[in-house]
This record gives C-alpha cells, structure tokens and sequence, in this order.
C-alpha cells in the first residue's frame, strides 16, 4: 500500500527563515548572473566589449590647461589632486598622472594629476606705488600666497598705496616666505577732531579719545540728575573741535548719590 508523506512547516518559522533564506538565494544568484554576463557573456559578443573604454594618454609634461582640454575630447576628466614645487618644469607642466599613460578606463573617469608650481625660489617683485589689492594679485601672480598687511603714515606715498615689502623687492627667496606688505595711510596729520563722549560709559569714552589721536586729562566726578552713574556728563572742548594731536580732554562723569 503507497504511503503518502507531507512536510508541515510551522507558519512563523515559513515567513522567519524560509522566505528570507529564498529571497538570499534569488540575490546571490541575480549578482551571480550579472557578474557572469559581464565577465565571460559581454566581451565575446563583437562591438561591445571595447564600448566606452579607452586608453588614458600622456599628460605628463603638458600644460595642465591643454592636458584638460585633450581628456574633455575623449571623453574623460582632469582633477588636480596636487601642487608641487619643481626645479626642471615651469609652472602650470604636469608632472605625474594615475592612472598612468596606456591604462584603459571608462568613459567620464578622472584622470588625476599633480601640477608643478615652479621652482621653489622666486624673485620677489616691485610692488612699489600700488594699491593692495593690485599688489596682492601680484605677488600671487608670481607664487607668493603667504602676505600679511601693515598700515603706516609716510609723507611721500600717497594713502592706500603700497610703501614697499619686506623683504625689499629684487631679491630671490622662497615662495613659502611671508611678505610684509607696508601700506601707506597718507602724511601722520597734526591735528584730531575731538569726539562727542558725552553720555558714553567713561571706558568707551576713553577709547574714543584715545582711537582720535588724544588724550584722557583730568576726570572728575559729579552727582547729576538724570544722568546714569559712570557715563560722561560733559568734556572739556566741545565735539567737532580741531585740535592739535595728543592734547588733553578732560571729562566730567555721573557719580553715585
């Protein structure tokens, strides 16, 4: 007599481990059969195994400007991953690329290249009766990107314009070297326009005077209706008034009753 079995497979273990586990095993095999048909299906078939690859060329010693136009052509991209100093290629001369000449890529890859600055030494060059902005793109121009901006009066150079550098121009020193860049505020003038400080706290009067040009004199304190304790009551010379640099302003300030 033929005996017929059957499986009973609880419903919770069903949905836990049997449809997972069948959802893995479809994946891997989908993986599995993509991975065949590009590998071992799609390079046999004529025309279809070279589409979209080509052959990186050179780019070493070429200006990294045409380098990018000749990867643009064929489809592929330039990214300067860096800049470095070099003694035997000009600025702007690719000096290494990856991947290399010869290897083959897909279309719209990036091709990555380091880009020589020059040599490291440079002649620092006259900047001299220009303003700072111009003489910043300057020295920019010529790899000094390190510049720090000083302020003075001189009486020759007219104000905003550049006195000079330090170190002075001519002489050649390293592009890593930070520039001073002395720029002229006009002739020091010999007098100052006194400030209102009336109602300011006297700190914030003090600076104002001393931001001027002048200096604090004598301060006294006085009980004063309506006026807040420790702001100016009133000033020796009135606001607005020309005076020689360095003199003295004496204040007035609201004390406790």
């Amino acid at each position: 007599m033929k005996k017929n079995y059957t499986i009973s497979i609880p419903r919770s273990q069903f949905w836990t481990i049997i449809v997972p586990l069948a959802l893995l095993f479809i994946a891997v095999g989908g993986i599995g059969g993509i991975v065949v048909v590009d590998r071992f299906i799609m390079p046999r078939i004529v025309g279809i195994s070279t589409r979209g690859i080509m052959e990186v060329p050179m780019l070493v010693n070429k200006q990294w400007e045409d380098a990018r136009q000749e990867l643009y052509d064929i489809g592929l991209r330039l990214q300067i991953s860096g800049r470095e100093y070099s003694d035997s290629l000009a600025k702007g001369i690719v000096m290494s690329q990856q991947p290399e000449a010869g290897e083959t890529v897909k279309r719209g890859r990036h091709v990555c290249v380091v880009v020589s600055e020059g040599s490291e030494v440079a002649v620092l060059p006259d900047v001299r009766r220009l303003t700072e902005r111009i003489a910043r793109n300057r020295l920019r121009d010529e790899g000094f990107n390190s510049v720090v901006v000083h302020t003075l009066f001189d009486e020759k150079v007219p104000k905003d314009q550049v006195i000079g550098t330090e170190p002075p121009h001519g002489i050649r020193t390293s592009r890593e070297l930070t520039i001073s860049l002395r720029v002229s505020k006009g002739p020091q003038p010999t007098h100052a326009t006194v400030p209102n400080v009336i109602g300011e706290m006297l700190s914030d009067a003090k600076l104002a005077i001393e931001e001027n040009g002048l200096a604090v004199g004598r301060i006294e304190y006085r009980t004063s209706r309506g006026s807040r304790s420790g702001t100016v009551v009133s000033q020796s010379t009135s606001p607005g008034t020309s005076v020689p640099l360095e003199s003295s302003i004496d204040l007035v300030v609201a004390a406790d009753r």
